[in-house]
């Protein structure tokens, strides 16, 4: 299963389901305990969108849509309609956002969240859609299983099916400006566009391992990250690419080692906004920037949260934001500190 422990995907990558029941080194003050409980989730959850420093939404299974205004202190659950699980959030400001999940499943909301409507789309129900990009109050694009891309410039009113010929996981999607978009799958698949997604062309990033997650915060600068914990940067659009952590050819847990595959767990998304960025993946792995990229240092998570899986990280202006990932795990970003629940305990400083 490309996306292991209940998250989407099918089986296409050889994946080792890694366990961390090895005493981690402690490697940073950057992980800080919360001083207010948050309220108690179970759900597993797959995204999370970051509207300001203490407004978010997140989504997981069953059905589950949280929202919080109080910078994650608390967490109210919303009706969504169903229970299909749901992997991808996002807004277009406080007022219009989309979800989607399982079968194709694309929600909306024009009322900030009051209530979400679904949204007939062609995209075949065999199809889960993993990612959402929301442009604008009008304008969303759509990612999945079997090639799956959707786009609607009308508010989900119509949805155009511009799904790929080729059967790949379609993870993520990144649109740094109206015209130039990007996404990041498996088989070191990465789609570009440059005229807002009229014609799309694969860009080479120099392996063939799944990317999950890719962020730009402008046309030419970018990042993905995918499996045994590979980080990739572009400075020039996608032409070209350096590795920052990892390394670009496969190899198995024998060839690598048990200790070495356990430094080096999937990464499943990244977010970098300004000067600071995070990335996030299994085994409690948290990366974090404070030079806009250009290096990264591992924060380890304390405890019985070094076993956690996380899955959608959000940044917004600050940068402050949001992690979320198995069995309800919540945390906020402050710059390049993750703020955990009170339950937490700060690692101790290297």
């Amino acid at each position: 299963m490309a996306r292991p422990m209940s998250s989407p995907g099918r089986a296409r990558c050889k994946w080792a389901a890694r366990t961390a029941a090895l005493a981690l080194l402690a490697v940073s003050s950057g992980i800080v305990p919360r001083p207010a409980p948050a309220a108690l989730i179970r759900d597993n959850l797959y995204d999370v969108k970051a509207l300001d420093a203490r407004e978010a939404w997140a989504v997981g299974n069953f059905g589950a849509i949280y929202h919080t205004a109080d910078g994650g202190k608390t967490w109210q659950a919303r009706e969504s309609g169903t229970k299909s699980p749901l992997f991808g959030v996002d807004f277009a400001g406080p007022r219009d956002g989309w979800v989607v999940g399982k079968s194709a499943l694309i929600l909306h909301t024009a009322d900030a969240g009051a209530t979400w409507t679904r949204q007939t789309n062609p995209i075949s129900a065999q199809k889960p859609l993993f990612k959402v990009r929301a442009l604008d109050a009008r304008t969303a694009w759509a990612v999945g299983d079997w090639g799956a891309v959707a786009v609607t410039h009308d508010g989900g009113e119509t949805w155009e099916d511009r799904s790929l010929p080729d059967d790949v996981v379609l993870y993520d999607v990144s649109f740094p400006d109206a015209r130039h978009g990007f996404v990041a799958g498996e088989y070191g698949t990465l789609l570009a566009t440059e005229d807002g997604g009229a014609t799309w062309a694969k860009r080479p990033v120099g392996t063939e391992k799944t990317l999950f997650g890719v962020s730009f915060t402008s046309p030419t600068q970018g990042w993905v990250v995918g499996i045994d914990g590979l980080v990739l940067r572009t400075r020039d659009g996608g032409a070209t690419w350096d590795v920052q952590r990892g390394a670009v050819e496969a190899g198995s847990i024998e060839e690598l080692g048990f200790l070495e595959a356990l430094k080096n767990p999937g990464l499943y998304a990244v977010q970098v906004a300004g000067r600071y960025g995070v990335v996030i993946g299994d085994t409690g792995m948290v990366l974090t920037t404070a030079d806009g990229g250009e290096t990264w240092t591992r924060r380890e998570l304390p405890g019985k949260q070094q076993l956690v899986w996380m899955r959608g990280v959000s940044l917004a202006a600050g940068p402050e934001g949001f992690v979320v990932g198995g069995s309800g795990f919540t945390a906020r970003v402050e710059q390049d500190r993750i703020v955990l629940p009170a339950a937490g305990e700060a690692a101790a400083a290297p």
